[in-house]
């Protein structure tokens, strides 16, 4: 059963192949963790602001992007020199979206994850270009949070929790009453999308740190 604090799986995405075993067992660990244990304190400050809806969609994509590019330079080479090269700004690998495209085409995430996330970009996008857009209710926004994979799993995930909740067989009535609120507006659940998918990709850097420190320890 899937709780509040429990990223949903995704069968589609898959490590690289060099990546070992251990980096996939260290992986599920940390999805066992909330998500604030994982987080550093400025971006658990951040994920919870409650000021504007535009401030809320550029700083939850900063933070998925900042873990989607930490991801990505664990699995290459540690030139710092053309590491900083490759994902400045203006380098080759600064845009989110270049990032995401090149992060599902090594099949680091899954198809559900690359367009969630491409998603979230086009939505940091708009709020932070388009001043008519003020809330996740205004057209496209609306639309694109809707079409969201991670969207239909948190709407259920919310729809469940309230029928154990109204049934009385809730074993985590604390879980399902955060869970229920997932979906009180269309802010409340893009914040909620954007917790599972910081978990899942925190998971896999997480899962690879420690697989390379173990192996550090042995050679």
């Amino acid at each position: 059963m899937t709780t509040a604090s429990d990223p949903p799986k995704n069968s589609e995405s898959i490590l690289p192949r060099d990546v070992t075993a251990v980096a996939q067992e260290e992986r599920e660990q940390s999805s066992r963790r909330v998500l604030d244990e994982k987080l550093t304190e400025a971006e658990r400050t951040a994920f919870y602001d409650h000021s504007s809806e535009r401030a809320m969609a550029v700083v939850l994509g900063a933070i998925v992007e900042n873990h989607l590019t930490g991801l990505l330079r664990l699995l290459m080479r540690r030139e710092e020199d053309i590491a900083r090269e490759l994902f400045h700004p203006s380098g080759p690998l600064g845009p989110f979206g270049t990032k995401i495209r090149v992060a599902y085409m090594l099949r680091i995430i899954g198809p559900e994850t690359y367009r969630d996330l491409i998603a979230v970009n086009k939505i940091r996008n708009k709020f932070a270009h388009d001043l008519s857009v003020v809330s996740f209710d205004d057209p496209p926004i609306k639309d694109w949070l809707q079409n969201m994979y991670i969207c239909g799993v948190v709407k259920r995930m919310a729809k469940d929790a309230r029928e154990r909740i109204d049934k009385g067989t809730s074993v985590d009535q604390t879980k399902d009453f955060v869970a229920s609120g997932f979906v009180s507006s269309a802010r409340d659940t893009y914040r909620a999308c954007l917790r599972f998918l910081i978990h899942q990709v925190v998971d896999q850097e997480n899962g690879i740190k420690v697989a390379e420190a173990n192996m550090n320890k042995k050679s």
